[in-house]
């Protein structure tokens, strides 16, 4: 698993694109419009980008596998949006 913690204008965004591109990955995000703009600016226009209305509404290839961009925002909208629970922290361990 590729896990990429930094801090803010780090190149993070640029990183996870570049990966999804190399392994033809979808990109899930929270705001699909301005990141596939954040995309577009940094030369990767050809990557997929999907939200969860994508995912609602089963608009995405489930053959590929996905990568997640800003996944703490992700996991604190899902445990809130499912569980009502407000998520402060959480740890990951770094496979790769």
């Amino acid at each position: 698993m590729k896990v990429i913690i930094r801090e803010r204008d780090s190149g993070k965004a640029k990183e996870i694109l570049k990966f999804a591109r190399e392994n033809n990955c979808m990109v899930l995000t929270m705001d699909k419009r301005s990141f596939q703009v954040k995309a577009d600016g940094l030369g990767f226009s050809n990557v997929e980008i999907i939200d969860f209305d994508d995912l609602h509404n089963d608009n995405y290839d489930f053959t590929k596998p996905v990568v997640i961009h800003n996944a703490d925002k992700i996991l604190k909208f899902l445990m809130d949006y499912y569980y009502g629970l407000n998520v402060l922290g959480f740890s990951a361990t770094a496979e790769d």
